[in-house]
């Protein structure tokens, strides 16, 4: 079935939507999309590079705006302070945080971000970056599948972590085979879930693909739609917009981030999180 809503989105690819959706990106530096939100949520700054729609009023909105002090600042609210957070960063080079020039990707700046107030801790089989806690479930070239393969292996979805940052999908687009990609990360959200019922996950859009942007255009359109749906039915998993990220802040190799775009990668993921706060998602670890 998501197959055939994901043929069905490749003819409208490139329209470009009136309204973004809840927790849809509406706004930031280099932001070209929709700057206005369906009914019932808003348009909230988190930080230059990055604005969401988030549910709410336009008082809501305004609180948030004044409340945000730099690129690195979050909104203050006495709900995502506290918190332990055991996090597994899921997915391929760039969770890995390929073409970085410290090899920690964007996770080492969502760790500074979330670590004010809370108790954090990265989990994961790999170690990668010059950041204190490398820990991550990140390999370089692989698929949704080949990440489901290696999701469940001890130091990960076992080790039961609140809360879950996955991006994938770039292997299979890159690789020709994506017309049934969004039918393998529903069954990758499926595994995560059964195996880490208690985590909230946060579901990343694809990052530009020059070669394949089409592609990528089409497969973002059909995970949001997978996942905004999961979210209204109850489970907890967001999905964040990485359209702040711009081919200029691409690296020589046109596929992974440079420093600067996974900077905005930690500021589109960590405004999600607190979401996931706000809505008492994310309890302690078991």
């Amino acid at each position: 079935m998501l197959a055939k809503i994901f043929i069905a989105l490749c003819v409208s690819a490139t329209a470009v939507l009136a309204q973004a959706p809840v927790y849809g990106q509406c706004g930031g530096s280099g932001w070209t999309g929709a700057t206005t939100c369906v009914s019932g949520s808003v348009c909230t700054f988190s930080n230059p590079f990055y604005s969401q729609c988030l549910p709410g009023t336009a008082t809501t909105a305004t609180t948030s705006k004044t409340t945000a002090t730099g690129t690195t600042s979050a909104p203050s609210s006495t709900a995502t302070t506290g918190l332990t957070i055991r996090l597994l960063p899921l997915g391929d080079s760039i969770t890995y945080g390929v073409a970085s020039t410290d090899g920690n990707g964007y996770r080492s700046t969502l760790h500074n971000l979330l670590q004010t107030g809370n108790t954090v801790d990265f989990i994961g089989s790999v170690k990668e970056g010059t950041m204190a806690d490398n820990d991550n479930e990140g390999h370089s070239g692989y698929t949704i599948a080949q990440i489901a393969s290696v999701a469940t292996n001890a130091k990960a979805l076992p080790a039961r972590p609140n809360v879950v940052t996955l991006m994938a999908g770039t292997n299979d687009v890159y690789g020709g085979s994506f017309g049934t990609a969004p039918d393998r990360l529903s069954s990758l959200i499926d595994l995560i879930f059964k195996t880490a019922p208690d985590t909230t996950l946060i579901v990343a859009t694809l990052t530009p693909l020059p070669s394949g942007q089409a592609a990528v255009n089409t497969y973002n359109q059909a995970i949001t739609t997978l996942v905004n749906n999961r979210t209204a039915s109850g489970q907890h998993i967001l999905l964040v917009s990485m359209s702040s990220v711009l081919a200029s802040d691409l690296s020589s190799d046109n596929i992974h981030p440079t420093n600067a775009g996974y900077v905005k990668m930690a500021n589109a993921f960590f405004p999600a999180i607190q979401q996931a706060a706000k809505n008492g998602w994310i309890g302690k670890p078991v």
